[in-house]
């Protein structure tokens, strides 16, 4: 659900059971739905704490539609949390425009000066030339393999070709492992899938869906969806059901994860040992003549207008998450020019881009627009409990009424 719509119902704030703001001067509380970084946002709030004399303390809240819709429901209220992460791209740009949150100019302006940052990264979250957060992650997409159940399958290394992917999938289930763990958590995951048969196929179309320029039940997303479906109908994937995102894969049932690189901190802290146990490649395209990319989204934190117009002591927690010793707390890559590599999956990854060179493309979630997010999300995820071709094609046209009702409305 939308910003805009939920200035209509700003009244749930008061129905909700979670307090926000400040409890009491001293008292911030960091809002996130990071489920499985708990240990390094108790490390971050730690430094941020010392850092600023104030006592900063981590509220996680799941699943991620849940937080969302808090969040949102919040900021209509005008009662927006002091702290806390969201996402870039339009959805960064629709919390700008409310006003609720704090432009961090001067933060940037330092960390760029201590060479921390560059351009680049301010760039992630500026909104109408002015930088709206600090970085808590900026991740790419790979897929993540397990390298005993590859060794245990006869394939030598990562497939470069789709025909080797294909290839690969059928060894990993002759040898006893699902090729891929494709959970639907949270309500948001049904993205990942489609978003990356979109970009192998037509990375070009892809960028037209989050500006309405291509329609989502044209010959681009029906080859999407006819990919999508095939690769369900061969037992390429987990059970979408299940809630644990990591599960399948930690236990070692699926031997490939296509997930943001943030996950491989979550993988380890469960026994799996990056760059020993698993490995990364990026997903090659589905013909040759398809230029390869890769998915890069970014994390922001920020701050509420309100929270550090009240407490000054709040721009000391800012100019602290700006600083390497924060990033090394966390143990999540956020760009930081200083930090330390945060673990071996990290480093493999800026190996793999460096050496292809693909073209980023801002994740689905954070380029679509606020007002389609919530409802064209949950067609995805429906098309992964019925994944038929007949359900593909109802959601592709109900996610295209959707779309063109909302480009009609501009």
């Amino acid at each position: 659900m939308s910003l805009r719509k939920l200035m209509a119902i700003a009244g749930v704030v008061s129905a909700m059971t979670i307090s926000v703001g400040v409890a009491t001067a001293q008292d911030i509380t960091f809002y996130n739905d990071k489920n499985g970084w708990q240990d390094g946002f108790t490390a971050l709030t730690k430094g941020a704490s010392e850092a600023s004399g104030l006592n900063v303390k981590a509220e996680l809240l799941t699943p991620t539609d849940k937080y969302q819709a808090f969040i949102q429901s919040s900021v209509a209220g005008g009662n927006a949390p002091p702290i806390f992460t969201w996402w870039n791209g339009k959805q960064l740009e629709a919390l700008a425009e409310t006003g609720a949150i704090a432009p961090l100019t001067e933060a940037w302006d330092k960390a760029i000066a201590d060479g921390n940052f560059s351009e680049a990264e301010r760039e992630l979250v500026t909104v109408d030339g002015k930088p709206y957060a600090a970085l808590l992650n900026v991740a790419r997409w790979p897929v993540l393999y397990n390298k005993h159940a590859f060794e245990k399958a006869g394939i030598a290394a990562p497939p470069k070709t789709w025909e080797e992917l294909l290839d690969a999938c059928e060894k990993l289930k002759a040898a006893g492992y699902v090729p891929f763990n494709a959970p639907n958590v949270g309500g948001w995951m049904g993205l990942i899938w489609f978003s990356e048969f979109m970009i192998r196929t037509n990375p070009d179309a892809f960028v037209g869906l989050t500006d309405g320029t291509v329609p989502y039940n044209g010959p681009e997303v029906q080859k999407a969806f006819q990919l999508w479906t095939d690769f369900y109908a061969k037992g390429y994937y987990t059970d979408p059901r299940e809630q644990d995102d990591t599960k399948f894969f930690v236990n070692q049932q699926a031997a490939m994860f296509l997930i943001g690189e943030w996950m491989a901190g979550s993988i380890a802290d469960k026994g799996l040992k990056p760059g020993e146990d698993f490995g990364a490649f990026i997903m090659p395209t589905v013909t040759p003549d398809v230029p390869n990319s890769i998915i890069v989204e970014a994390a922001p934190i920020v701050v509420s207008q309100k929270a550090l117009a009240d407490n000054p002591n709040m721009a000391k927690v800012v100019d602290y998450l700006m600083t390497p010793e924060a990033t090394d707390a966390v143990q999540i890559f956020n760009g930081n020019l200083k930090a330390k590599p945060t673990n071996a999956i990290i480093e493999e990854v800026n190996n793999l881009v460096a050496e292809a060179k693909p073209r980023s493309i801002v994740r689905w979630w954070e380029a679509v627009p606020a007002d389609l997010q919530g409802d064209l999300v949950a067609q995805m995820g429906a098309f992964m409990l019925n994944p038929t071709a007949d359900n593909a094609t109802k959601v592709m046209n109900d996610m295209e009424s959707l779309n063109a009702d909302y480009w009609a409305s501009r």
